[in-house]
C-alpha cells in the first residue's frame, strides 16, 4: 500500500506491479487503520524531520527507513527500525532483510514514539523557559 501523493505518483505507478495499491493522500482516520495493522513503514525519502514514521511507530509498527534527515533522530536500530545507507535497490533489500530476521516488541516502539508526544515538547519547552526566566520558574513553582 502506499498512501500520499507527490509528483512522482504516476511514474511510480506505471512501474509498480500488480500487488501494489495505490490510495493516494487519505484522511487521517484511514492512515491511522493502515499504521495499526501494516507489518512496517518503509520510508526511502529524506525529510527534515518526517512524521509519518513515528506515526507509525506511535501505532506500534516498525520502521526501515533511509538514513538520512530526521530518520536518523527518531529510528534507533534493531529498537524501532532498521536504517538502510545508500537509496538503492540492493541497500533496501539488505534491511528489509534485517528487518525480517529480528523480533519487534511494539510496546517498546510505541514508548520510543512516546519521547516525541505534544506533552512531552511542552513540558521540555516550559523547563527551558523555566531555566531562562526568573518570572516562569516562579509561576511554575507556584503552580
Amino acid at each position: 500500500m502506499v498512501i500520499g501523493d507527490g509528483p512522482e505518483r504516476a511514474r511510480l505507478e506505471s512501474i509498480a506491479g500488480p500487488t501494489v495499491k495505490f490510495l493516494g493522500r487519505q484522511p487521517d482516520i484511514v492512515v491511522n487503520r493502515h499504521a495499526s495493522r501494516c507489518r512496517a513503514l518503509i520510508f526511502p525519502g529524506e525529510e527534515d524531520f518526517g512524521m509519518a514514521p513515528l506515526e507509525i511507530n506511535a501505532a506500534g509498527r516498525p520502521v526501515v527507513a533511509y538514513g538520512a534527515g530526521g530518520a536518523t533522530e527518531t529510528v534507533i536500530e534493531n529498537l524501532n527500525g532498521v536504517l538502510f545507507g545508500r537509496q538503492t535497490v540492493e541497500s533496501l533489500i539488505q534491511a528489509l532483510e534485517k528487518y525480517e530476521s529480528q523480533t519487534w516488541d511494539s510496546l517498546a516502539i510505541r514508548r520510543n514514539a512516546q519521547r516525541y508526544d505534544l506533552s512531552v515538547f511542552q513540558e521540555r519547552v516550559l523547563n527551558f523557559l523555566a531555566q531562562v526566566s526568573p518570572v516562569i520558574q516562579k509561576q511554575r513553582k507556584a503552580a
